[in-house]
């Protein structure tokens, strides 16, 4: 299954999906944090990811990616469960330093602004996988390697939410269209930046493999 970024309608990312990622910043998500993508950011495998000046303490994510087949507007798990056609890999590229954090340090926690919003920062992969058997995502490895060294390694058993909770939270607050991708949360805590790294790759068993050199701008 190919995917192709200008076929992409709307990229919905979710945050805060792992119990990993909870533990990792301290919270505890009644729902998913969900912000829009926009499109300057998506890029596939063998682009550049470029970090802009002032960003630091830039961290990679490994996320599983639904892939939709069907209009959704606040569908019910299996209307959602239904609706996802596919599979891939996204690459939740953060920047966690002070620029361009929150504006009023004090602030609570808050995903979805600037500091994941920039050019070339949601790596996509073209390729995906078509559905299958909602059980065969229960436990897949989830990994990421920066110049070679492992500095995420987790698996979809982690998450807090199931994949049709995830898809159905989704479009009860933006409608999803056919070729609409959903990013479905990474496992967190990253043991690697990549302010100084040359690549990056994230994997999913059985979905595949996503790699983007890295460049300092």
């Amino acid at each position: 299954m190919r995917i192709q970024k200008d076929d992409v309608g709307k990229f919905v990312a979710l945050g805060g999906t792992f119990l990993t990622h909870q533990t990792e910043t301290d919270t505890n998500y009644r729902w998913p944090d969900l912000w829009i993508v926009p499109d300057e950011a998506i890029v596939h495998e063998n682009e550049a990811i470029k970090i802009p000046q002032r960003t630091e303490k830039v961290k990679p994510g490994a996320e599983l990616t639904a892939v939709i087949g069907d209009h959704l507007w606040q569908a019910s798990e299996q209307e959602a469960w239904e609706g996802i056609k596919g599979f891939t890999i996204s690459n939740d590229v953060t920047a966690s330093g002070d620029w361009p954090g929150w504006s009023d340090p004090a602030h609570g926690v808050i995903t979805g602004v600037g500091y994941k919003l920039f050019p070339t920062f949601s790596p996509l992969l073209s390729e995906g996988i078509e559905r299958g058997e909602q059980s065969a995502y229960d436990d897949l490895h989830v990994e990421v390697t920066v110049d070679g060294e492992t500095a995420v390694s987790g698996t979809t058993a982690q998450l807090a939410f199931s994949i049709p909770e995830l898809v159905s939270f989704a479009s009860q607050i933006t409608e999803l269209h056919e070729n609409d991708v959903v990013a479905l949360g990474d496992p967190g805590n990253p043991s690697r930046f990549l302010d100084d790294a040359e690549s990056v790759t994230c994997e999913i068993e059985g979905i595949g493999s996503l790699t983007n050199p890295v460049k300092r701008l």
